[in-house]
Order: C-alpha cells, then structure tokens, then sequence
C-alpha cells in the first residue's frame, strides 16, 4: 500500500487575504476562506499566483455545476474540498470534492479539474466538460499519452452513447462476489448508477484499464479510453494512484467502510459506479444500469437497491446473490 506524503492543508485560519482599494465595507470574502472549504497542496510553491486565488476559481465551479452555494451546503453539514496536485507557471490540475454527511443517504461528489492562467486570473474546467479537455490538452501538466488520452476520453465533443460498455465488474474476471445492493443512485436518487459488492477475497479490481485517480484515500476513479469512468468506494488497504497507467484487474483496494468524502455504510463493501462524458452539458454524468451490460450481466433496475441482472443461459442474480465477473 503506498500513500501519498502528508499535503499543506490551508483553512480560512490560514488563507491568504486579497486587499485591494476597494473600501472594506464592499470587499467580498473570497470563497477559500469560508469554514466548510479545505484547500489541500502539495505545491504552492509551483503556483504562480496565490493558492486562494486558483481555489476560488475552482469552488466557483463547483459551485455552480451543483446549482448551489457554499452557504446551503454548510447547512447541508457538506464541505467543498480543492486538492491541487500538480501545477507549473501557467497551469494546475487535482481535485474538487463536495463531501457529504455522514448519514444514510447522502453522497459526495467528485471531479477532476483542469486549470489554465489567463492574465490575472484562472479558467477552470471540470471533468466531463470541454474546457477541462482543452485546458488539459494544451498544458504541460502529465506525460503525453496520459494527458491526451484522459482529455480525450472525457470530451463530450469527441464522444458519443454506447450501448456496450465495454466494462467488467469490480473484482478479477473468473472470480464471484455478493450482489449486496442492486442498481441505486447517489443520495438515494436516479440515475441508478452503482451497485454495492462483498464477500469473495474482498479485493477491488479495476474493471477496465485506464488511468486511475485516487479521489481521497478510499475513492478511486478510473478513467478509461470508451468515453467512460469507473468509481471504486468505501476501500481501505488502499494503493494511492495519482494517474497511474493501470491495466484491467489492477488491485485498488479490498472492501471497506471508508468514508474519506463522507455519505454512510452498513457493511464493508465496494460501492462501484459508472459514469460517461457524453454530454457537453454536465461535467461527467453517472449512467443509470438499466439495460446496460457489465460483467457478462444486464442490469435492470427496480426500487432503490433493488433491480437484478441476467445472462442469457446463467440466469438471474438479485440483491443478496453471487455474481461472477465474465469480463467484457
């Protein structure tokens, strides 16, 4: 298992503060220094402008992808998290996170973002949009092949719906696991994107190669080259992955009660996710299950946590059976 180094944490207690002409009675708070935002860094230093400044761009993002504002989600109990993991003098990349209770029914929300210098100020781009593709496309951030195949495989503009996804099941191919929840959806509504897994060696696999993120210890996303993403949470013995080239089967994590982002757990478990980038209105979108194939299985969904799948010539597996991983 390997982690990433401890990162500076700057909290309002210790964000820098913008001063300007402008008299005080008319200065705006800038949003870095509200008490539900946690700014976490690992290279300030690489910045070329203030570390507030390229997280408010960012928050303000956020923000607004969720329709929200920083003050409903405090009193929602949520936090808005900016992890920025790799920056040089024109360009930043990491995380945005919107962490969730830790109540039933409640989950967080997580984007990559790409960030862009624009004189004095930063364009941002969330995972899922064109910005975030052509931002990412154009900077120096990452190796080559990693940059130009994440950007391309999250442009809703290169990307069109498949039917087959061309994904597996969240354990190694040839092996079973518990169906423990069927087809259900963050905080309790559609789309119905995930389903929860347990028993089996308790290993997180990923389902398809790609490039692999870890979210926060225990969240990991893996972006693949189909115009699709996988979520893995809840994990512990966790291996940290900052972008690793990962193949189909790669171990993440086992199955757990990890609540690095917050949401809730009644059992160790997988919680396993898909999403798509196919549409140039949201950044990233997680697909409903119904009628879509993984694993050698057709989801269909019913009530939340309920639903089954199928293979034709297997059978049927509802909520509580085993399913095996045939691949993709």
């Amino acid at each position: 298992m390997t982690l990433p180094t401890t990162p500076l944490v700057l909290t309002a207690s210790v964000a820098l503060v913008v001063t300007s002409m402008t008299p005080a009675s008319a200065q705006t708070e800038p949003l870095s220094t509200a008490a539900n935002v946690e700014i976490l860094t690992e290279v300030a230093e690489d910045l070329p402008t203030t570390t507030s400044s390229l997280a408010d761009s960012v928050i303000e993002d956020v923000l607004a992808e969720r329709s929200t504002e920083l003050s409903t989600l405090a009193a929602q109990d949520r936090d808005v998290r900016v992890d920025i993991r790799e920056a040089n003098d024109e360009a930043a990349f990491g995380v945005a996170i919107v962490t969730a209770p830790e109540i039933e029914g409640e989950d967080p929300h997580a984007w990559l973002f790409a960030a862009e210098l624009d004189g004095a100020t930063w364009d941002i781009g969330l995972e899922g949009t064109e910005d975030f593709s052509q931002i990412l496309a154009d900077s120096a951030l990452m190796d080559t092949e990693q940059r130009e195949t994440v950007a391309a495989s999250t442009d809703p503009d290169q990307l069109s719906p498949m039917a087959y996804t061309g994904v597996g099941l969240p354990f190694s191919i040839g092996t079973s696991m518990i169906m423990t929840g069927g087809p259900h959806g963050f905080s309790g509504g559609p789309p119905y994107s995930s389903v929860d897994f347990a028993g089996g060696n308790g290993q997180a696999r990923a389902a398809r190669g790609g490039y692999a993120y870890s979210l926060c210890s225990g969240w990991t996303r893996v972006i693949h080259d189909n115009g699709y993403s996988t979520d893995y949470y809840h994990l512990e013995d966790y291996q940290w992955l900052p972008g690793n080239d990962v193949g189909t089967g790669h171990y993440l994590g086992t199955q757990g009660n990890s609540l690095c982002a917050g949401g809730s757990t009644t059992g160790a478990h997988i919680h396993f996710s898909l999403r798509g980038y196919t549409d140039p209105n949201a950044a990233g979108w997680y697909v409903a299950l119904n009628g879509l194939t993984l694993g050698g299985w057709t989801f269909v969904e019913g009530a939340n946590y309920g639903g089954y799948a199928y293979r034709d010539g297997v059978g049927t597996v509802y909520p509580g059976g085993s399913m095996h991983n045939y691949g993709f």
